[in-house]
């Protein structure tokens, strides 16, 4: 991991082209982890799959993160509290070596996502109330063009064209997909 490096933010993902046929409302802080792993010289993303029960985004891949709290000293502590709350991996097992462009959703947030590198000997349990399974993708994987198919989205008489990556717990696609490949995007050397 030692030789990974990020380039200046891309800033690629999509926003809808006529914002008026979307609700507008303020927008909600919150923050995501991008976890790191090198399995076998191979750079990984720790990802999670929401448990069918929640009431917002049941059963879809995402990122560890969520809304910044009051307790939080910042968006930065809100990232690596809900690592830990979702994965139960400590802050001492992170080293926090960047943040990406913000990405703004429909659903009226900003997600502030930082890259986190996770010590080679973490161990993760996930929390069940918030994680129903945890899974590894390799970058490498993630980074190749090929592996990712377009979805045609409609909302409001518009169709807007994201991209979506086929895992083993179901379809990477949406806001966590927009972060990945801006992620991929500013790698400065191949993985």
């Amino acid at each position: 991991m030692a030789r990974f490096q990020l380039t200046a933010p891309a800033n690629e993902y999509i926003q809808p082209a006529d914002k008026r046929h979307f609700k507008q409302r303020p927008q909600r802080a919150s923050a995501v982890m991008l976890p790191l792993i090198d399995i076998d010289n191979s750079a990984h993303i720790l990802l999670c799959k929401r448990p069918m029960f929640l009431n917002h985004h049941p059963g879809e891949i995402c990122l560890p993160g969520g809304k910044h709290e009051l307790s939080d000293a910042n968006l930065r502590h809100t990232a690596l509290r809900e690592l830990s709350e979702e994965l139960n991996i400590a802050p001492s097992n992170v080293t926090v070596i960047g943040q990406l462009s913000d990405y703004s959703t429909l659903t009226g947030f900003t997600i502030t996502p930082f890259v986190g590198v996770l010590a080679p000997d973490t161990h993760w349990h996930a929390d069940q109330n918030e994680v129903a399974a945890s899974f590894l993708l390799p970058v490498s994987a993630l980074a190749d063009v090929n592996n990712w198919q377009p979805l045609p989205f409609h909302r409001f008489g518009k169709t807007i064209t994201l991209q979506g990556f086929s895992t083993p717990y179901g379809l990477l696609w949406g806001a966590t997909a927009s972060i990945i490949k801006n992620f991929t995007k500013q790698l400065a050397i191949p993985v």
